[in-house]
């Protein structure tokens, strides 16, 4: 379908953002191909990613050079999934868009499991709508986070042989852009480096959700933040994921995107919402490190959007990513990793143990969570 792409002589900028491109296609399927099982479920926010990434590079490649990568995916779907990864930050929805979004995917997959005319509704305490994937005994993924994350609409999600293919042509759309940026590169494709063990929980939405966080956030709220923590978890496990150089550049993409996307909620939330944010939450948000990350929102639009036409006078032929990144923060590229992965770390423990503690009376959203049926 694209073929061989014979791609011109390239100026500094574009140099490195193919090479972002690249990297970001080489990382996301070799970190994907050969998953099955809970794995293919629970890696639905890495996916995620690669859609955001191969949505941009299709944008930017056309808009620069003329060049039309063919994804054969639905192109509503697929922005609907790149949107995704913004959070609260959606121009159009903002926070309470987004919340009422979450509200229709909750009503719309319940209708899945619990039709009007169901068989037998006195057995509805046997049924359950909500799946949940841990990673070392901790929340990872659930399945309406992924139905936010693969860009689906309520009326997607309402029964229940949509979803799937929904997302698996999306998934095919960021593999035939993958193969395009990626034949013909000389780099290497190699195993998945990361063996993980996810588990798989079943629960019933409206016994769980109500306990998440403490128990002081709406349901729909609940699940939109939990899909925040989905996020930076999966961008966490991105040094698993490194098999090779290229991993590198991408993972280091990967976590800078995630933090911000990340601490940009929380910073919208408390904004909006200061009344369901904690003090131990608010420091996060105030923290020095933490603004660091928010006023360098030049270097996330860069590594988003691949335009670097900002700094192409401060870069040469030769140059890398970090270079890039250089010219954004005036800090080495392994500087600006090391203050991301703290960040990473601190936002996605703060996010989990707020997550998992318990309302102040009753059981835990763990407790909620059981094995599903063979």
């Amino acid at each position: 379908m694209n073929g061989d792409i014979v791609w011109p002589e390239l100026d500094p900028a574009e140099t490195i953002a193919l090479a972002i491109a690249r990297s970001d296609m080489h990382y996301v399927s070799c970190s994907l191909i050969g998953l099955d099982g809970i794995a293919n479920a629970a890696e639905l926010g890495l996916l995620q990613y690669g859609v955001m990434a191969a949505y941009e590079a299709q944008t930017h490649f056309k808009r620069s050079l003329g060049i039309d990568l063919q994804a054969d995916w639905d192109a509503d779907a697929a922005k609907a999934a790149r949107m995704s990864g913004k959070f609260f930050a959606d121009n159009k929805r903002h926070l309470s868009g987004v919340v009422r979004h979450f509200g229709e995917l909750l009503d719309a997959n319940h209708q899945a499991y619990f039709p009007v005319n169901r068989f037998r509704p006195e057995f509805d305490f046997l049924r359950d709508d909500l799946s949940v994937v841990t990673l070392d005994g901790r929340p990872y993924m659930t399945s309406v986070s992924a139905h936010f994350l693969m860009g689906l609409r309520s009326d997607q999600t309402a029964t229940l042989d949509q979803a799937g293919p929904a997302a698996y042509r999306l998934s095919v759309g960021a593999g035939n852009i993958a193969g395009a940026l990626l034949n013909g590169s000389g780099i290497a494709h190699h195993s998945p480096s990361a063996n993980l063990d996810f588990a798989a929980w079943d629960a019933t939405s409206a016994e769980a959700l109500p306990r998440l966080f403490a128990g002081t956030l709406p349901p729909t709220l609940a699940i939109a933040l939990a899909t925040v923590q989905s996020v930076v978890r999966s961008a966490e496990l991105s040094s698993a994921r490194v098999g090779c150089s290229w991993c590198e550049t991408a993972a280091r993409k990967h976590r800078f995107v995630a933090l911000y996307q990340g601490l940009l909620a929380l910073h919208d939330l408390r904004h909006e919402q200061p009344a369901f944010v904690p003090a131990n939450v608010s420091d996060l948000i105030d923290d020095e490190r933490t603004r660091w990350v928010l006023v360098n929102d030049k270097l996330r639009n860069g590594l988003i959007h691949l335009g670097m036409q900002d700094i192409a006078s401060r870069l040469h032929r030769g140059d890398s990513l970090d270079d890039a990144i250089s010219a954004y923060t005036g800090l080495t590229g392994d500087e600006v990793d090391e203050r991301t992965k703290e960040r990473l770390y601190t936002l996605g423990e703060t996010l989990t143990t707020w997550m998992l503690t318990p309302p102040p009376s009753g059981p835990s959203f763990a407790d909620a969570l059981h094995t599903p049926p063979d």
